[in-house]
């Protein structure tokens, strides 16, 4: 089957740049004045990395390989036959992508391990090899409720003798692992998707034990933790990340990082809600009339909300943090609306339909929880990820600063005035 035309464009730079430079090779298939090789086809396959290490160790693989690249060669062939390669805006766009790909691997080179040289690495690797192990892993299993009532009957049914995996199949929320009993993938010590909270408990927990409930975005967590794997000896390869991150983020500066800008880190107020997104404001409008009869919103959500983010879930919303727009919302002035709203209301109240960018929407306010400030535990792995960014900047100034600085960089402040204010 031939790759669609305009999937095997971003392969076309490759072939540009990469393949047809006049190199001898075993010849595979000849397209004009150009040809297939078998060294261009195992360049290009180094190119995808495991992919095309993959495709090169089946013949169907390779004999894919194969076709993408006569396709691309035809196309390529084509383009050189129409002469697109003379007009003006494309030899622009040849450079900029020649540029971009010297550049690419320059800094690929050049600024390997964020500047830090292999000896540097390997030293501080033999210095402390006992403490580079990789994280300790968890094989976990979940069960998600819509509030913290459901997940203590959970934790109740389970006590008498219910099976989890059965009871994660019928009442878990999260249905992408409620099919498989509730089993997550691997849990990592150093997962950054799961909350700190989270995180500590399942690495705190008894094997075979239920757990919680635990609260997220997701809604509240009865987990039980089936084994426990120890972190394995890293290799070299394998350490020279979390060499660089001990580097650069020692524990002492992580705390002084801390100490310096807690105030930043502090937790603010919360909310718990439920979401409908209506088409027009009257359908709206009857959601609250039905809501105001008795119904239960979370089953009016499921029944008729047009998000299909929240829909699923009975349009919850777990935690909205006062001045943090969810991802659901970024970047638009639905957030600031969603966040007005929520905010003004008392747990338990519905709002009046309001406008959104989508439609109308309602929202049923569930839990308040004022803020407070962070320990220094729970903020730990931000905090460190921020020490550990602005390093890496400060890393990448100074050596651009050093590139100025051996080739000469001379300003022409008159020019650059008068081109910045269009004169």
């Amino acid at each position: 089957m031939r790759t669609p035309l305009l999937a095997a464009l971003p392969l076309v730079f490759a072939a540009l740049f990469l393949g047809g430079c006049g190199e001898e090779g075993t010849v595979l298939v000849t397209v004009g004045e150009g040809a297939v090789t078998v060294e261009e086809l195992q360049r290009s396959a180094g190119l995808m990395g495991d992919k095309g290490f993959q495709q090169t160790q089946t013949p169907e693989g390779r004999q894919q390989l194969l076709e993408r690249a006569i396709q691309i060669e035809v196309l390529h062939q084509a383009a050189l036959a129409a002469g697109i390669d003379e007009l003006p805006d494309v030899q622009t766009q040849l450079e900029q992508a020649a540029r971009d790909v010297l550049i690419s691997n320059f800094l690929r080179i050049s600024f390997a391990n964020y500047g830090f040289g292999e000896e540097e690495l390997f030293s501080y690797y033999q210095a402390h090899s006992g403490e580079l192990v990789s994280p300790p892993q968890a094989s976990v299993r979940h069960i998600v409720t819509d509030s913290r009532k459901d997940a203590e009957r959970v934790l109740a049914d389970l006590a008498a003798g219910a099976d989890f995996s059965r009871l994660a199949t019928e009442r878990s929320q999260d249905r992408m692992s409620a099919v498989n009993g509730g089993r997550l993938p691997v849990v990592s010590a150093d997962n950054q998707v799961l909350p700190v909270s989270i995180l500590e408990a399942i690495f705190a927990a008894e094997a075979g034990r239920p757990i919680g409930p635990l609260e997220s975005r997701m809604g509240w967590h009865v987990l039980v933790v089936d084994a426990f794997n120890p972190g394995q000896p890293l290799s070299f390869d394998e350490a020279k990340q979390q060499i660089v991150l001990e580097l650069l983020a020692p524990e002492p500066d992580v705390r002084a990082y801390y100490d310096e800008h807690a105030a930043e880190f502090d937790r603010p107020d919360s909310v718990s809600l439920r979401y409908i997104l209506t088409a027009t404001r009257q359908e709206a409008e009857r959601v609250l009339a039905r809501a105001a009869a008795g119904e239960d919103f979370s089953a009016l959500a499921r029944e008729v909300s047009l998000d299909a983010a929240t829909k699923a879930n009975g349009g919850l919303i777990p935690q909205l943090y006062r001045g943090r727009p969810l991802p659901l919302f970024a970047g638009s002035a639905d957030a600031e609306i969603i966040e007005r709203t929520a905010f003004s209301l008392a747990p338990g109240r519905r709002s009046e339909p309001f406008e959104l960018s989508r439609g109308w929407a309602v929202i049923e306010l569930g839990d308040f929880t004022p803020g407070r400030d962070s320990t220094y535990e729970e903020a730990h792995t931000q905090v460190r990820a921020r020490l550990f960014e602005t390093r890496v900047r400060e890393r990448e100034e100074r050596f651009y600063d050093s590139l100025t600085q051996e080739l000469g960089l001379e300003r022409n402040e008159e020019a650059i005035s008068a081109f910045i204010t269009g004169q």
